[in-house]
């Protein structure tokens, strides 16, 4: 069995005496030795009797070099601790370390000295304050408030940008003024792409205005969105607009809102699909978005 000497090494400390082990300090035994190249290193133990259970517990084990390591101790047996052949385990090798001897003292305050005759005893005073105690939050923990309250930040910023572009959108609105109402102008609008786009001639329409007339449609129901309801249609994207007709006008959206979604995703898909749309498609288009915005005017006065 291979031998092993190791010495104790007590590291300096703030506020600790040097060569002097108090219960609890922690310290290093110095082994050399040969050690086995297959050592668990993260399974080993201390072999102790029952009467050493307190005299030493493993914190920490590090090679220094493949023939001296430091094990990592501390103590909680205020006296003189004599270990004749210390045995440490990895649970299926056992390495016996040899004699390990050290004294520790207790961190209690002695008792005093038997007062002698027609001396006064004072009674024992109490500890003052021991705190402010110091205790550490894992760095982990910092991580996390930080990123909750980093995403606070991004939420309440979001929200005021959001606010504030609102009301830019809205004051552009001044821009699609016009002395018709929006349900007027949008129709007005519909009879004069009726005119001049082939689509709704009734015959086979130029391949280039079928696209064209879907864009135009989806123009005129975003401006007619915009102006009858002051949302910002024309800027913002389906989301936005309807969330924004939910908080602002609450009985059209539960009345219409699912219409509305639905008409502001065909025009979606058929943006995506434009190299494929047919004169049918866009004349389909066109009835809903006509025959939602009946339905929004008969509604909405």
């Amino acid at each position: 069995m291979a031998q092993f000497q190791c010495k104790v090494d007590i590291p300096a400390g703030p506020g600790l005496k040097d060569d002097q082990l108090t219960v609890g300090r922690e310290f290093f035994l110095n082994c050399q030795g040969e050690f086995p190249k297959d050592l668990k290193t993260e399974n080993l133990q201390f072999v102790l009797e029952a009467q050493n259970k307190y005299a030493l517990k493993l914190l920490g084990f590090e090679f220094r070099s493949p023939t001296e390591a430091d094990i990592k101790v501390t103590s909680y047996t205020a006296a003189q601790v004599n270990i004749p052949n210390l045995q440490l385990t990895d649970g299926q090798q056992t390495l016996e370390l040899g004699q390990i001897q050290f004294a520790l003292v207790s961190v209690l305050p002695q008792q005093p000295a038997a007062a002698s005759p027609g001396q006064e005893v004072k009674p024992p005073q109490p500890f003052g304050p021991m705190g402010p105690a110091s205790i550490p939050v894992p760095s982990l923990y910092w991580s996390l408030l930080a990123s909750v309250l980093g995403i606070l930040v991004l939420m309440i910023s979001y929200k005021v940008f959001r606010l504030v572009q609102r009301r830019k959108l809205l004051n552009r609105l001044k821009e699609h003024d016009s002395a018709q109402s929006p349900g007027s102008e949008f129709y007005a609008h519909i009879r004069q792409l009726q005119r001049r786009n082939t689509v709704f001639f009734g015959g086979k329409a130029e391949a280039a205005h079928i696209p064209e007339a879907v864009d135009q449609l989806q123009g005129y129901f975003k401006k007619y969105l915009t102006r009858k309801f002051q949302v910002p249609a024309l800027d913002w994207p389906s989301r936005l607009v309807l969330k924004d007709l939910k908080k602002y006008h609450r009985k059209t959206y539960t009345e219409f809102g699912i219409e509305i979604k639905k008409m502001l995703h065909e025009f979606s898909q058929a943006q995506k699909d434009r190299e494929k749309l047919t004169e049918t498609d866009a004349l389909k288009i066109s009835s809903q978005s006509q025959g939602l915005v009946d339905k929004l005017e008969r509604a909405v006065r």
